[in-house]
């Protein structure tokens, strides 16, 4: 049996009346006040995932945990030696689909996620939602925001040092889950990486890495603790944080 920890923390934004982020923690999807800790056997698939409704779009609280809801449908019979981008595609044509009830047309959500077999972690994510390796006492990306300025990054149309001065105005998502048929721009970002001793994944809407830079979550996570995704929450809020927050922390 190989065993890794997991420790989940998700709380509305000051001021709203509802979260809208979700977070799906190997087969149960969870909105609302959510803050669990536990172990899990890797000798066999886990899954976990957070999801973020776009404010601007329909019905955000919804969008969240629909799409969380959709994708655990998909996971609960994905193997290992299944096609995920085949599968995150099949949940975005389910996503769609619900377009047909004109009450949920124009929902949209955001995404981060982690397939989880050994020590083996496929890290999938669309829109900024993110995944961070934390490990050396540093805290390193493994997600890539669908944003315009690292779509012009990839187009070649900037230089990453370019959009250093540039990207406070164009952080404006370029992909995300929609409930639109008409809406084509549907892209998957993966990473993998076999987790090591000592080393803890980081699942996160951007609620954290809105209120915190990269190496102020690497000093954060310095030392495990069962608190830590609490202290997370704290901290965005002692910077200013005022968005939706939620973090699944994973530790091997």
């Amino acid at each position: 049996m190989k065993i890794l920890r997991y420790n989940a923390f998700s709380q509305r934004g000051r001021g709203k009346l509802h979260n809208e982020d979700a977070v799906l923690l190997n087969g149960r999807v969870h909105q609302g006040s959510v803050r669990e800790h536990g172990i899990i056997d890797v000798s066999r698939p886990c899954h976990f995932a957070v999801a973020d409704g776009v404010a601007i779009g329909t019905l955000p609280r919804m969008a969240s945990r629909l799409l969380l809801q959709i994708l655990q449908n998909y996971l609960s019979e994905f193997t290992a030696a299944a096609s995920l981008p085949t599968l995150l595609n099949q949940v975005q044509q389910d996503y769609v689909a619900l377009s047909e009830n004109s009450h949920l047309h124009g929902m949209a959500a955001t995404l981060v996620g982690v397939c989880l077999f050994d020590n083996k972690a496929t890290i999938f994510n669309v829109g900024d939602a993110r995944a961070y390796l934390l490990a050396d006492g540093q805290a390193r990306l493994l997600s890539r925001d669908h944003s315009l300025v690292n779509d012009m990054i990839d187009n070649h149309e900037i230089t990453p040092e370019q959009a250093i001065g540039k990207a406070s105005i164009l952080q404006g998502l370029t992909c995300q889950f929609v409930a639109d048929a008409n809406w084509d721009d549907f892209r998957v970002n993966l990473a993998t990486h076999c987790l090591q001793p000592g080393e803890r994944l980081i699942l996160c809407s951007d609620g954290l890495n809105e209120a915190l830079g990269d190496m102020q979550i690497a000093a954060l996570f310095a030392e495990e603790s069962e608190m830590e995704a609490l202290h997370a929450f704290r901290a965005a809020r002692q910077a200013g944080g005022t968005d939706d927050f939620s973090i699944i922390v994973l530790s091997a």
